[in-house]
């Protein structure tokens, strides 16, 4: 375990060292993106609302009834590919999937090489992204009841018994997580550095830590096929859409366009006109 932490150490620092070494190498930084009080306001009362309702009605209402019943765990119950991915519970890997996750959720360290006045910008979008994503996954978590595939073997866990965490497998919240910070570090950077040649690399990078913990995920027993899958698309959609939303072409949609207006006086009366 000391082993895996010191990796993981490493491969941040290495990541932190990669980003400030390309900032030598991109020139090309445009500004795609801006902050609007109005979009913040609703987004980060969104993204707030629904992290937070979803908390306090699971750890203090307690939502959600989980009755445990050993019959009710049939292994030939469940559809022919997830059997295929089912895997019973591993400690370890359960841990090194959380390390990726995170590994992942950092992968926006990058923008440390963009001009400092624009680390609010990126860090204000980030947070809406990860409120928005994780606000969705948790009331769906809460919303739907389907146990987790080690609960169809022996050695299950059974502390997670007692918090009703095995009932919550839909959907796969690391791999949500991974995969918003994987897009969100994609958009962002293709945006701002289109004619870069490290933004295949920087999206590859991302997407395939992220991929690796959805694989982890499954390989430790916490996650069928689908939850990764559903958890994959969420967090994607959730890290393209946020920093879509602070774009110009987002804006201009929505902004009111001036119209010249012009007065007459005419025999019958005075006559306004506006151009739209």
């Amino acid at each position: 375990m000391k082993s895996f932490k010191s990796r993981l150490a490493a491969l941040c620092i290495l990541f932190c060292m990669s980003s400030a070494g390309l900032s030598a190498a991109v020139f090309d930084y445009v500004q795609p993106f801006s902050l609007n009080p109005v979009n913040e306001s609703i987004e980060l009362s969104i993204g707030g609302l629904l992290s937070g309702s979803a908390l306090v009605c699971d750890k203090f209402l307690h939502l959600k009834t989980n009755e445990y019943n050993l019959e009710d765990w049939n292994k030939s119950d469940i559809a022919t590919l997830e059997q295929v991915f089912m895997n019973p519970y591993s400690k370890p890997l359960h841990i090194v999937g959380t390390g990726t996750m995170i590994l992942g959720m950092a992968t926006p360290a990058i923008f440390a090489i963009m001009p400092s006045n624009e680390w609010l910008t990126v860090g204000t979008m980030y947070l809406e992204t990860m409120l928005i994503a994780n606000g969705i996954k948790e009331w769906t978590k809460l919303l739907v009841y389907r146990a987790r595939p080690y609960m169809y073997f022996d050695g299950y866990p059974e502390d997670k018994l007692e918090d009703g965490d095995w009932n919550c497998s839909f959907p796969s919240g690391h791999t949500t997580m991974a995969f918003a910070g994987a897009a969100f570090t994609t958009m962002v950077f293709c945006q701002c550095f289109p004619d870069s040649n490290w933004k295949y690399a920087v999206a590859g990078a991302s997407f395939g830590i992220a991929a690796v913990t959805g694989a982890l995920r499954m390989a430790s027993g916490n996650h069928f096929l689908t939850d990764v899958l559903v958890g994959a698309v969420l967090g994607t959609a959730c890290g393209f859409a946020v920093p879509y939303m602070h774009t110009k072409n987002f804006y201009g949609k929505f902004e009111t366009k001036s119209g010249k207006g012009s007065a007459s006086v005419t025999p019958s009366g005075l006559v306004l006109s506006i151009n739209f």
